[in-house]
């Protein structure tokens, strides 16, 4: 606790010392961390304090660092402090120059309904998913060069209750034109009604407890896209939650 307690501090000097940054990479912070003798030395450019980040991130304890932001794309985390009690960032960290339209891609998926959905699962169990989780185990189908397969990722993982929350949106009820093959050969629809089966099949083979949240128990406008009221929402979330999975409490 001394040890998260002095990062604490270096930190929070940090942004008091500079009250226009907004978002910092972690590693960034290993000089301060250093001279404050919390760390000898760097190794792999930031190493030392990821480690630890990463062992909370593991039991649950992020809060103890409440500066603390992480971002997820496929396998990997991405570390983060931000201001104490400053709205999280609502499109990702530049890791590298990207276009315009993919940056507009990711803000749109940040701001939508699964995100929202999950967001309050999050609430509901009071702990922190794990996005676009991949397992080794589930696999989509071969690709074209008759090998190789995509890990098919999870909407929400929460590790310590053995369990994968996935947001059912329209597209997957809807029907897509016929002509228009994935690269199994069938429709879309038809791909995602078989990758849908195939988390249902083979997750609880590994201990794994499925939820299917559908988009129509919310309140949804003419283009099936939620009318949101996040205290009902909460509501029939932890409906969902304490009906299907008897070790989340109310």
């Amino acid at each position: 606790m001394k040890e998260i307690n002095d990062i604490n501090s270096v930190v929070e000097a940090y942004f008091k010392k500079n009250p226009t940054v907004k978002i910092i990479p972690v590693k960034e912070l290993m000089p301060e961390f250093i001279d404050a003798g919390i760390f000898k030395k760097d190794v792999k450019n930031g190493k030392p304090i990821r480690d630890i980040l990463r062992t909370l991130y593991k039991t649950d304890q992020m809060q103890l660092v409440p500066f603390l932001h992480t971002e997820h794309k496929d396998e990997n985390i991405y570390w983060y402090f931000i201001p104490k009690d400053a709205p999280k960032p609502t499109i990702f960290y530049k890791q590298e120059s990207i276009s315009a339209k993919k940056e507009e891609a990711i803000k749109l998926r940040l701001l939508s309904d699964e995100t929202y959905v999950i967001d309050l699962c999050d609430t509901a169990l009071g702990l922190k998913a794990e996005r676009q989780k991949r397992f080794d185990f589930l696999l989509g189908d071969l690709h074209k060069d008759g090998i190789t397969k995509t890990k098919l990722p999870v909407d929400a993982y929460y590790e310590s209750l053995n369990l994968v929350i996935e947001y059912k949106e329209f597209q997957h009820t809807e029907k897509s034109e016929p002509y228009i093959r994935t690269i199994s050969g069938v429709s879309r629809d038809v791909q995602r009604q078989i990758y849908d089966q195939r988390r249902a099949d083979e997750l609880p083979k590994f201990g794994i407890t499925l939820i299917e949240i559908s988009y129509d128990i919310f309140n949804c406008d003419s283009q099936n896209k939620m009318i949101r009221n996040p205290e009902q929402d909460l509501n029939k979330i932890k409906g969902i939650l304490n009906k299907d999975h008897s070790e989340i409490e109310d």
